[in-house]
């Protein structure tokens, strides 16, 4: 009988599917330098194209049943090799970098401090309060218009008034509302 590593590809798989480990590895032998020029290619740590070879292979021999022989069995193992590196690149972008830094600070959080909340909060108070002294006309188109963000034409339609009147005191609206929060704020609290 021929060596095994002389079969063809096909015979290779048929027979590590019929329960003839040494075949894979014959085929593994056949096929480990393009596996590994390929993940080279993509990833440049030699470590992680060990790691990387090894999991193309193990990839490859879990799922050898899907293998339909339409393409060669080099490309889709190139092509299992890419999957693994490409997942690889993915799992490693999305754990988050941190260095150890003595300087703690230095990382700002995406959270707004106590202090910050507390502004923001004083500042929405102050502006609804300054809204809430307008006069109705003014005090309604300003709340359609930006705080509900309703374009000129559907604050007319609600107001039953024409576009024109809308805009003007709109702007009306807004002047006041700057000239409120202007006194107020030379006032302090």
């Amino acid at each position: 009988m021929a060596p095994i590593a002389s079969f063809e590809d096909r015979t290779l798989i048929e027979m590590a599917l019929s329960g003839r480990g040494e075949c894979f590895s014959a085929l593994m032998d056949r096929h480990v330098t393009a596996v590994r020029r390929c993940i080279t290619s993509i990833v440049r740590n030699t470590s992680d194209v060990d790691d990387l070879v090894q999991d193309t292979f193990l990839k490859a021999w879990t799922h050898l049943c899907t293998f339909r022989f339409e393409a060669s069995f080099r490309t889709w193992i190139t092509r299992v090799a890419v999957n693994e590196s490409l997942a690889l690149y993915r799992r490693k972008r999305s754990r988050p970098f941190c260095s150890t830094s003595e300087n703690l600070e230095a990382f700002r959080s995406h959270y707004e401090s106590p202090a910050e909340a507390l502004a923001r909060s004083e500042i929405h108070s102050s502006v609804h309060a300054a809204i809430a002294r307008l006069p109705n006309k003014y005090r309604e188109i300003l709340t359609l218009c930006d705080l509900e963000q309703l374009s000129a034409q559907e604050t007319a339609g609600r107001l039953k008034s024409s576009i024109p009147l809308v805009k003007t005191r709109l702007f009306r609206a807004r002047r006041m509302l700057s000239a409120a929060l202007h006194r107020s704020a030379r006032m302090g609290p």
